[in-house]
């Protein structure tokens, strides 16, 4: 097992409403084995993404635990240190969303090369490596140099999936990564996932396609209203009983 959640909650205060509090998840428990290809589903505002953001810590939980066994031991992503998670973001744990949040001014080929020699790599070897990805996404080669600033949405989702699984992370995080991609794009994403990772990798995925469920998934993470309602092996699931 390489990845624990523990009665993880999240709720948010609405402000704007007299301090109204909102469940983002309640009480979700399930757990994760080293390699396995997790998929979660549910309808819009299930808490799908608050989920993913609570593993990066993007979000803090308001209780429990997110117990991720690292290559240096336990660590617990839900009460750790700030630098605890940086830590553990840079060498272990990848997250790629359905938005790139690129700094200004970097050519896409060094958003994508960046984790890689923040690890130790070569910063040439690295940048050749993102060519590669890059390439096998179709990125047209002219905007390698370009800024991520002015892509389309599709061209911008390339380079944060590529940024995300440049770095062949042990846990990767993926929040609808594709949904501007078109089908062909799309399929190339996922060729890229089993020809590039290690298969040792461990995949924790949001996604509404079913047919990209079928293709990727081992087993089936189902959440409605906050609520953790299934999880079912892959054969088992059915979208139209569970989602």
């Amino acid at each position: 097992m390489i990845l624990d959640i523990d009665t993880v909650s999240k709720t948010f205060e609405m402000h704007i409403i007299d301090g109204k509090t909102v469940p983002g998840l309640a009480d979700v428990s399930f757990t994760v084995d080293d390699g396995e290809f997790v998929a979660v589903v549910g309808e819009s505002g299930s808490g799908k993404s608050s989920l993913l953001k609570c593993i990066y810590r993007t979000y803090e939980p308001s209780a429990g635990a997110i117990r991720f066994q690292t290559e240096g031991g336990e660590v617990d992503l839900a009460n750790c240190s700030d630098r605890e998670v940086l830590a553990v973001r840079g060498s272990e744990l990848g997250y790629a969303s359905q938005f790139l949040n690129e700094i200004p001014r970097v050519p896409a080929v060094d958003v994508v090369a960046r984790p890689m020699w923040e690890q130790g790599m070569d910063r040439e070897a690295a940048r050749e490596r993102a060519r590669e990805l890059l390439t096998a996404l179709d990125l047209p080669a002219e905007l390698f140099d370009a800024y991520p600033a002015t892509f389309s949405g599709g061209e911008r989702q390339r380079v944060n999936f590529a940024r995300a699984i440049a770095p062949q992370p042990r846990l990767l995080l993926l929040d609808e990564p594709t949904s501007a991609l078109d089908p062909e794009t799309r399929a190339s994403a996922l060729e890229l996932l089993d020809d590039y990772l290690p298969a040792s990798t461990t995949v924790v995925g949001v996604f509404h396609n079913y047919d990209v469920v079928q293709q990727v998934a081992d087993r089936v993470v189902v959440l409605d209203d906050a609520r953790l309602q299934q999880v079912v092996d892959i054969a088992d699931y059915d979208p139209e009983v569970l989602a």
